[in-house]
């Protein structure tokens, strides 16, 4: 069954290497088949990824988008042993990444990547977004 899409005036989206952005009218479209798929809401920029979280974040993403990435899997463990001894409160969030991207689940290891995020920024507040 195809996926069914509705991008909003100049929403973007990747859907395998491409990114796709929409122009002044709302559109939907179909997609049938497997690639991997990122709505805008899930997408971090490379010039965004300025904390550590937000670095561990957008490894994780680029090995959703390239499949396994394994060229990226060592960038991934030393960006997590760097957050999990800057921040070791936060190792109950980290696990849950660790665990999917173990599985190869990596759309999984994005949304508990964003849960990570979301407590390394109650945690440190905007201290760290400066970086």
């Amino acid at each position: 069954m195809p996926l069914k899409i509705e991008l909003k005036p100049r929403e973007s989206i990747i859907i395998g290497d491409a990114i796709i952005t929409n122009d002044n009218d709302r559109i939907r479209f179909y997609i049938d088949g497997n690639v991997p798929i990122l709505r805008e809401k899930f997408i971090l920029r490379e010039k965004d990824a300025n904390t550590p979280a937000r670095r561990v974040y957008f490894i994780v993403q680029q090995m959703y988008l390239s499949r396994g990435g394994k060229q990226l899997q060592q960038m991934f463990i030393d960006y997590i042993k760097d957050l999990q001894t800057a921040a070791p409160s936060l190792r109950p969030y980290i696990a849950p990444i660790a665990e999917a991207m173990i599985v190869g689940d990596y759309y999984a290891a994005i949304k508990d990547a964003a849960k990570l995020i979301e407590q390394e920024d109650i945690l440190f507040g905007n201290t760290l977004k400066g970086k």
